[in-house]
């Protein structure tokens, strides 16, 4: 009591109250705590003093019980959260992961299930040695989680997360792990692996909002005036710029309405060498996408390549590409896979363009949505078929190139297989008719 007194008189100085009476400064702070909280009875010495069932009144036993079921229930829902954290944790869909995905997420687990010991035992003033029970692991590698060092690669780790946050936050989470390197790697002296940055997203909880949807496409029912055939014939590949453009239209629904994009790809690069959006889907929109893209490409004599839509067997249409000396070439009905390169860019560049920007309200904010994520596809977006290179980088090294470098399309044969099946469906029923 002389202690408490001494150190209450002087303003509470509790390094000076330690120093004179020699103890240690949290203890001189513990025993004022207590005075001032309980009085003199605080700095009684109660422990192992507690008195017997038998002495207890009736009041003191409902108490007591009282007390014993409140922590009880305490502990139980302790209990309850915790493991349903750890639990969320452990399920965290590692067996369906990749397997390039599996050991970071286990890693990421690990470290989870730490820091939710280390925060519960903070907030909930649980032990230890009761949590790391709960959650499965020994007392001892907590501690040495705890008191670990950071390596040389948890150091480089720390300093690129910021980088990776950096980029995904610039474009609302865009990226996977392969983009998200090239894009690294194109902004950076070093070189970093795909595995390491796929593992550093995975451990930091970054991934990609991007998905793309599964859609069907529809079509306007016409009487065609030209037909053409199908020239391209499904080959994709192009030596170099301007020797093969594909086109389509496609809409995108906004507020209750809905906008059209017409685009023509060259199937070189991935550039898109015309793309016009408007109000309606008319011969004026394919109209305006041709003349924007022959006009910044002149001399070009070239395939171009289209579904049979009513605007491409106009002819008008067919004659201003004659006249310009491209030749055109027609999916055939009911094989959309014959322009599969330039309906599938359509459907990716709506999905960019929702992650990127969101939802739009009006035909100017969608329209300014869809010019702004075109240009983001162009200068910004690296691909993987380019080895990380833009479409406007390797579009640009190509002309300038007497032999432009070759990116052939790798060989998908599910696809292939699929189509071969529904051929071979076709033809039975061709077949069964004629017989």
């Amino acid at each position: 009591m002389e202690i408490v007194q001494y150190c209450i008189n002087h303003d509470r100085n509790y390094k000076e109250t330690a120093a004179k009476y020699g103890c240690s400064y949290s203890q001189v702070y513990s025993w004022v705590r207590k005075y001032d909280r309980q009085g003199t009875d605080g700095l009684n010495d109660n422990r192992g003093h507690r008195k017997a069932e038998e002495d207890l009144t009736d009041k003191e036993k409902l108490e007591r019980e009282n007390k014993r079921l409140k922590e009880e229930l305490r502990r139980k829902e302790i209990e309850v959260k915790f493991l349903k954290k750890t639990q969320r944790i452990r399920e965290g869909a590692i067996e369906n992961a990749p397997k390039i995905a599996r050991p970071a997420l286990r890693h990421r687990g690990k470290i989870q299930i730490y820091e939710s010991i280390q925060t519960t035992s903070s907030d909930e003033r649980c032990s230890i040695q009761y949590l790391c029970q709960l959650a499965g692991i020994s007392r001892a590698s907590y501690y040495k989680w705890i008191h670990r060092k950071p390596s040389r690669v948890d150091i480089e780790d720390a300093r690129i997360v910021p980088l990776i946050q950096a980029i995904a936050d610039e474009n609302n989470s865009l990226f996977g792990y392969q983009k998200m390197t090239y894009a690294l790697n194109n902004n950076s002296d070093m070189k970093y692996n795909r595995k390491r940055i796929y593992r550093i997203m995975a451990i930091n909880g970054i991934e990609s909002h991007f998905r793309i949807d599964q859609r069907h496409s529809t079509y306007r029912k016409s009487t065609p005036q030209e037909t053409k055939d199908n020239v391209l014939d499904r080959d994709f590949n192009a030596e170099a710029p301007n020797l093969k453009w594909g086109t389509d239209i496609t809409e995108l629904k906004y507020a209750g309405d809905k906008l059209y994009i017409s685009t023509i790809l060259d199937l070189y690069d991935r550039y898109p060498v015309g793309v016009v959006v408007g109000r309606r889907n008319d011969t004026k929109l394919v109209n305006d996408t041709y003349f924007m893209a022959i006009t910044l490409n002149q001399g070009a004599t070239l395939l171009l390549h289209s579904d049979r839509g009513f605007q491409y067997t106009r002819k008008g249409f067919s004659r201003m590409l004659e006249n310009d000396g491209l030749t055109q070439s027609m999916s055939r009905v009911g094989h959309c896979i014959d322009n599969g390169p330039v309906e599938s860019f359509q459907g990716f560049i709506k999905d960019m363009a929702k992650v990127l920007f969101g939802k739009a309200h009006t035909y100017e904010e969608a329209a300014e949505i869809i010019y702004r994520t075109y240009e983001y596809y162009i200068y910004r977006y690296p691909q993987k078929r380019f080895h990380g290179k833009t479409a406007y980088q390797v579009r640009q090294e190509a002309l300038a190139a007497d032999t432009p470098e070759q990116y052939p399309i790798a060989p998908n044969r599910r696809i292939e297989r699929f189509w071969e099946k529904i051929e071979k469906s076709k033809a039975k029923q061709q077949v069964q008719l004629q017989q």
